[in-house]
């Protein structure tokens, strides 16, 4: 289905129906069974009375609630989640729910708070005597704390609250106040306090499978030298530079379970600060059969961490220009769920920029003769012609599996860098074609070429002009890579867009158009979120019941979207 774009930006409908129906329910159960009567009650001795209302019972139930709500939030938000081991779904794919059960907590909060105030303050007499007795007992006391907590998570957990003051500090400030809200909450109504004991064991379990899962990874459990010792894995990097920005290829092996495609993992660069981790999709497959797992990331060197590390490789780079830059690295998962599905027989995959490392193991298992795909398209968009050279080994193997391409077209790269890679033998009935869009063409550092592209226009590509200095790829090497990388074959385009984005909805309609093999269609994509609300709205018109596709029924097509972009 389409995304709901008109209130929640790239949230499914889905989403929003279980929120909705989480709102419906809350709604009827606070109201349903209150007495709405208001009783007038002397007080003895004086002449003032007590207003008495069915408002009371009313906020104590909708704090009951807030109350009652706090474990699925918190269990909303757990990497390591019960809900992902029940349910099958990937936890970012909770992460909409819980900000939004977390903001109902805070209004429910809010008018527990404001309606026993109004009841203290103002229906009960005497004044002010009444609400100084009531405000200054302990169990109030920890109230106002509670609330104080709640309102923190929900400020700094706004986007614009967030980079002024940067992620880490949301996320560590998010987890310790959560805590300390626990608690409060305990100390001020202790009879339910059977739900902050299971908040509490919820967070518990997640701390502690994460702790463990990350030190069986890094003692050797794989390879039977299990012990004490907790070591970090030495990884190589490569940066690329670009107009845009620079870009850290990071690889290494090592001995542990592989992993499912569409899994992430969370790393922690000791060399920078041990306290952060980011999650990185692999661009590899994973090795079944071997305990040795090769690992690629592909990383664009933001703002904080990202920047620090492309820092280091620029400056081990220079310090050591004859070896590769080097830095050990703490993996923590994997997290998320496959993504493939065996049972499809076409796959298009759609990436916009470092997106491909989602998208190109599944291309990569697509290949194989264990997938029964026959129909396979990638599409990817990129800003600059030399970003080709991120995956340079991947790229040039993916070539030499086209139709009519030479047999050394991949072996130029894949023997020395992409080690171990699948065997892949792509029959004559598998059709695969390749498709790379290139928004921001450099007129001034690309000439026009001797010869056309293969997609039925006539396109200008570079053809090897002078690149932009790397600080740990050879500029010539890197010409020369992508020089070979983009030299036309059958089954493979590049087409020049001039600052704009390839449309969507036409792609996933010529792929559909074009398909031979009757069957499910599966549709992956990672990028820009405005690219998965689009990917979205594509699929959703195909699967529209009555949408006769090549003259069968409506169209089954599965659209698998990676949350983490958004």
């Amino acid at each position: 289905m389409p995304e709901c774009s008109k209130v929640f930006r790239y949230t499914t409908r889905l989403q929003v129906l279980i929120l909705a129906l989480l709102c419906v329910y809350l709604t009827v159960f606070s109201f349903t069974g209150i007495t709405y009567k208001t009783w007038i009650t002397p007080i003895k001795g004086t002449d003032l009375h007590n207003t008495r209302s069915g408002i009371g019972g009313f906020a104590d139930r909708v704090g009951a609630f807030a109350f009652a709500l706090t474990p699925l939030t918190i269990a909303l938000c757990s990497r390591d989640s019960m809900l992902s081991m029940v349910t099958g779904i990937p936890y970012q794919s909770f992460n909409f729910l819980h900000r939004w059960t977390g903001r109902i907590i805070l209004v429910q909060s809010f008018v527990h708070a404001i309606i026993w105030t109004i009841v203290e303050a103002k229906l009960y007499q005497p004044q002010p005597t009444t609400y100084r007795e009531f405000i200054s007992q302990k169990y109030m006391i920890w109230g106002c704390v509670a609330q104080g907590f709640i309102t923190f998570l929900f400020v700094f957990s706004l986007r614009p609250v967030i980079r002024w003051t940067g992620y880490e500090f949301f996320r560590k400030s998010h987890l310790i106040v959560a805590g300390l809200y626990l608690g409060a909450c305990w100390g001020h109504w202790e009879k339910l306090s059977c739900w902050m004991i299971a908040s509490l064991a919820i967070m518990g379990f997640d701390l502690v499978a994460r702790s463990v899962r990350t030190w069986l990874i890094h003692t050797g459990y794989k390879d039977g030298s299990l012990g004490l010792g907790f070591r970090s894995i030495p990884t190589t990097m490569e940066t690329f530079k670009d107009p845009t920005g620079t870009i850290i290829r990071m690889t290494f092996a090592h001995s542990h379970k592989a992993w499912e495609i569409g899994q992430h993992y969370y790393l922690t660069f000791p060399a920078l600060n041990i306290w952060q981790s980011h999650p990185f999709t692999p661009a590899s497959n994973p090795t079944s059969s071997s305990p040795v797992q090769s690992h690629t990331y592909i990383i664009r060197a933001c703002k904080g961490e990202t920047a620090k590390l492309a820092a280091l490789a620029e400056q081990a780079a220079m310090c050591y220009p004859r070896r590769d830059a080097s830095t050990p690295v703490i993996m923590m998962g994997p997290y998320g769920s496959t993504i493939t599905n065996d049972e499809v027989s076409n796959v298009l995959t759609v990436s916009g920029g470092t997106g491909i490392t989602y998208t190109l193991p599944v291309i990569m298992h697509a290949l194989s003769d264990a997938s029964p795909a026959r129909n396979i398209e990638l599409v990817w968009t990129v800003r600059h012609l030399e970003n080709l050279a991120w995956i340079a080994p991947e790229l040039a193997y993916l070539k030499s599996q086209l139709d009519g391409a030479g047999a050394g077209a991949g072996r130029h790269y894949t023997e020395d860098k992409l080690e171990k890679a699948p065997i892949v033998s792509v029959e004559a009935k598998k059709r695969f074609r390749i498709r790379i869009f290139v928004t921001r063409p450099d007129t001034t550092k690309y000439q026009k070429p001797s010869h056309q592209l293969h997609d039925g226009k006539d396109k200008d590509f570079g053809d090897g002009g002078s690149l932009s200095q790397t600080s740990s790829v050879d500029s010539v090497s890197l010409d020369r890579k992508v020089e070979e990388l983009s030299r036309q074959c059958p089954n493979f385009t590049i087409t020049w867009l001039n600052n704009t984005r390839p449309d969507i909805p036409s792609l996933v309609d010529t792929f559909m158009t074009e398909t031979v093999e009757k069957g499910r269609t599966q549709v992956i994509g990672s990028g820009p979120p405005e690219l998965g609300t689009q990917l979205r709205a594509a699929v959703a018109a195909k699967n529209v019941p009555g949408n006769v596709w090549r003259g069968d029924e409506a169209s089954d097509v599965e659209c698998v979207w990676d949350d983490r972009m958004g």
